[in-house]
C-alpha cells in the first residue's frame, strides 16, 4: 500500500493524525481478531477438587492451538512416586484433549516440572518421569514425539505430595 501526501502548509498536523490513526488501527485489528478467536476451558474437577473460584482456565484455545495449564495427577494419595504420577496426569490430560477432539498425537510442546522427591533425598526422579512418559509418546501406537523441556522446581502442590506438573500445547490438525 502506498500513500502520497502533500506536505505544504497546515496539512502536516492532519497528515500526522492520519498516519497515527492508520498505525493504531493496524496494531489493534490483530489484537481484536485474536481475542475473538479464544475460548477458555474451565478447570475439571480433577484439577480443582475443592471447586474453588480460581482465576485460571484448564486450557485456552487461541485459533487452532490449545494451551493447557499446568496439570497434576488427580490421584496424588495413591500415586506416591514420580512414575505413577506421570502416568496419572498424562491420562488426565488425555481426557481433556479428547474432550476437545484432540489426542496426545496433537501435542507439539510439553513442559515438565519435577519437584524434589523426599524418597530420593529431595532429588528429582527424572528416570521415573521418563518411565511414565515413555508409555505415551514415541510408541508404536502413538509415535508422536513433542518438543519438551524438563526442569526441577519447587512445586506449589509439593506439600500435598505432588512430584510432577506438566503443561502442554496441542494444535488441531488441518
Amino acid at each position: 500500500m502506498t500513500f502520497e501526501f502533500n506536505l505544504k502548509g497546515n496539512g502536516r498536523g492532519a497528515i500526522a493524525a492520519m498516519v497515527i490513526t492508520i498505525l493504531v488501527t493496524a496494531l489493534l485489528v490483530p489484537l481484536t481478531a485474536s481475542a475473538q478467536n479464544t475460548k477458555r476451558i474451565p478447570l475439571p474437577a480433577s484439577q480443582n477438587p475443592r471447586n474453588a473460584d480460581l482465576p485460571i482456565s484448564a486450557a485456552v484455545w487461541a485459533g487452532d492451538t490449545l494451551y493447557v495449564s499446568g496439570w497434576l495427577d488427580p490421584d496424588l494419595k495413591t500415586h506416591p512416586d514420580t512414575k505413577s504420577q506421570t502416568e496419572g496426569l498424562i491420562k488426565d490430560i488425555q481426557k481433556l484433549l479428547e474432550s476437545q477432539k484432540l489426542t496426545l498425537g496433537d501435542v507439539v510442546m510439553m513442559r515438565v516440572y519435577l519437584g524434589g522427591d523426599p524418597a530420593k533425598g529431595g532429588k528429582m526422579d527424572f528416570e521415573g518421569m521418563m518411565a511414565g512418559y515413555s508409555q505415551f509418546f514415541g510408541t508404536k501406537d502413538q509415535p508422536n514425539k513433542p518438543a519438551r523441556t524438563t526442569v526441577q522446581v519447587v512445586l506449589p502442590a509439593g506439600d500435598r505430595g505432588a512430584l510432577i506438573e506438566i503443561d502442554v500445547i496441542a494444535v488441531r490438525p488441518k
